[in-house]
């Protein structure tokens, strides 16, 4: 996901957020229930997406020849020294 993809899916949750904060208040106690669960469900996708956002990340730097060649060679190193 390049920069301007990630401001559109923040933008989009942000206004989705938005507008069931202001159903939240404005609603009748047995529809607060109802729309609180919608908040959660909400909340469970984002922090879904950005934890396989994060795992994609952590695999392009491992599968990086840069980052893996360094980590190869700490490795070594730490077998050397037994550190």
């Amino acid at each position: 996901m390049d920069i301007k993809e990630k401001q559109k899916f923040e933008l989009a949750f942000n206004y989705i957020g938005n507008a069931m904060t202001k159903a939240f208040e404005s609603a009748e106690p047995q529809r607060k229930k109802e729309i609180g669960n919608f908040i959660k469900c909400l909340n469970v996708m984002y922090m879904y997406t950005n934890k396989l956002e994060s795992n994609i990340i952590i695999k392009k730097q491992e599968n990086d020849t840069t980052f893996r060649r360094k980590r190869i060679q700490q490795e070594r190193l730490v077998r050397k020294n037994g550190r």
